[in-house]
């Protein structure tokens, strides 16, 4: 058997590029680099202080993460209309349902009193200040642990890579209270469920959740063009929303 490791265990990505890519990840999802956007591979090698050669392996990654688009000679920061967006919580509602249902009966009880203790630490605390960064923290938390209790690596990997995706929509709509707050009763229910070992409920619950958070999205971010089946980037005033960065999101 080849073993072309030395202890024969997985590479890891842990070079420059990985580290260009998690920065304009960043900022592509912050708004700091804007839809629409073109990348000029030499401009960002300057800004960031590194050859070519690993912003453009962050270029090819980032594309393959549907993030930014490549045609000749030129990647620009793809534009995602109010369809591509619904699709992409579609996907999520297959894959997140899917996790919940299988987690309902795999979950440890380690994790579920761990969940439901800083969930009432949360509930405790609405009125600090600093509540809407730990609840967005509470649910990168919260959807990767039924990932993962799910018991299904591929899964857990691709609810991680559509969440990635939708990751700049959850910073939009989680800077107002309102949406985190009702966000957080949804995980209330998705988490009673689990504790009841339910697997439907449990399927049920994250199916509202997800459903209504899409419908926040297009609400707030393409309310005026989704009336006129207009298709447009996420306007200036939501790409400067807060950075509440923790991981993965919502």
């Amino acid at each position: 058997m080849l073993q072309l490791t030395e202890n024969g265990g997985p590479l890891t990505r842990q070079t420059l590029a990985d580290t260009v890519y998690e920065t304009l990840l960043e900022a592509i999802l912050s708004g700091k680099i804007a839809s629409g956007a073109e990348l000029n591979e030499v401009v960002l090698a300057r800004e960031l202080g590194v050859s070519r050669t690993p912003v453009h392996e962050a270029i090819a990654w980032l594309a393959a993460d549907e993030l930014i688009e490549l045609s000749v000679h030129r990647a620009r920061v793809k534009t995602m209309t109010a369809q591509e967006v619904t699709d992409l919580y579609d996907v999520r509602l297959l894959l997140e349902s899917n996790a919940a249902e299988r987690a309902a009966t795999r979950i440890d009880t380690a994790s579920l009193q761990q969940l439901r203790s800083d969930a009432e630490e949360l509930a405790k605390t609405k009125d600090a200040a600093d509540w809407p960064a730990r609840a967005i923290t509470f649910d990168l938390h919260f959807h990767d642990v039924v990932a993962e209790a799910s018991g299904n690596a591929r899964l857990r990997s691709e609810i991680q890579r559509y969440r990635i995706l939708v990751r700049a929509f959850c910073r939009i709509t989680g800077a107002q209270v309102k949406n985190l707050l009702h966000s957080f009763q949804e995980h209330l229910a998705i988490l009673t469920a689990l504790e009841q070992r339910d697997p439907k409920a449990a399927r049920d619950a994250m199916t509202v959740h997800i459903e209504r958070r899409v419908k926040v999205v297009l609400a707030e971010i393409y309310h005026r063009e989704a009336s006129h089946n207009s298709c447009l980037s996420v306007p200036p005033t939501a790409q400067r929303a807060p950075r509440l960065r923790s991981g993965t999101v919502k």
